[in-house]
């Protein structure tokens, strides 16, 4: 790509590097190309702000600031690779329903005693008569709890037996923070830090956080 002067140096390793973690994820959807390119135009429009936070002369705070335009660019590439996603699927951005921890935590007791009992959730989808296809969410059908509820089974099978394991004892067999460690024997603190990653695995199966807000 040809050199914009405006541009600080800084933000030609910081895009390539942004839209290959992007690309990965929607390879069949984006070309790289347009992605490196949608994080320059992105930067081109904050070149002024984006100057003042990479030559500051901390080293410290730089670094910070290096790593926070790095989390935006990865927002704005992502914005622009769903809307691509969107457009070759058929459906629109305004489609998608992301999740929060907090809502799959609630939902998570119901899943695992379908995943222990053998429920197929699936089957239940042939029950419904919106005028929706029926086929795999993208990543959810907005509002529909019974597409929600698949969708978090699919991606809770989707996690390793470990992170299943915390989540099941944590949020299906309702046991305190101070039980799992003492059936883990370790601190509170490691179960509490193990759990949380393993919501937030799951959450990234589903999607991850939304990228609009």
């Amino acid at each position: 790509m040809r050199l914009n002067p405006k541009l600080h140096p800084t933000i030609y390793d910081l895009a390539p590097s942004v839209a290959r973690v992007i690309y990965q994820r929607y390879r069949n959807y984006v070309d790289k190309a347009d992605v490196v390119q949608e994080c320059f135009l992105w930067a081109a429009g904050r070149a002024d702000q984006f100057d003042e936070m990479l030559n500051e002369q901390d080293p410290v705070q730089r670094v910070l600031n290096e790593k926070k335009i790095a989390w935006r660019m990865k927002r704005a590439a992502e914005r622009y690779a769903r809307k691509e996603k969107a457009s070759r699927s058929g459906y629109q951005t305004n489609d998608e329903s992301f999740y929060q921890t907090t809502t799959i935590s609630q939902l998570l007791s119901h899943i695992i005693t379908s995943v222990i009992d053998e429920t197929v959730l699936e089957q239940a989808q042939n029950l419904i008569n919106d005028g929706t296809p029926r086929k795999p969410s993208v990543p959810a059908e907005g509002g529909n709890l019974l597409a929600i509820l698949i969708d978090i089974k699919r991606a809770y099978l989707k996690l390793d037996i470990k992170d299943q394991t915390m989540l099941r004892m944590r949020y299906h067999e309702n046991l305190t923070l101070e039980q799992m460690a003492e059936h883990f024997q370790c601190a509170i603190s490691t179960v509490d830090r193990r759990t949380g990653k393993a919501l937030r695995r799951l959450q990234n199966q589903l999607g991850g956080e939304s990228p609009y807000n």
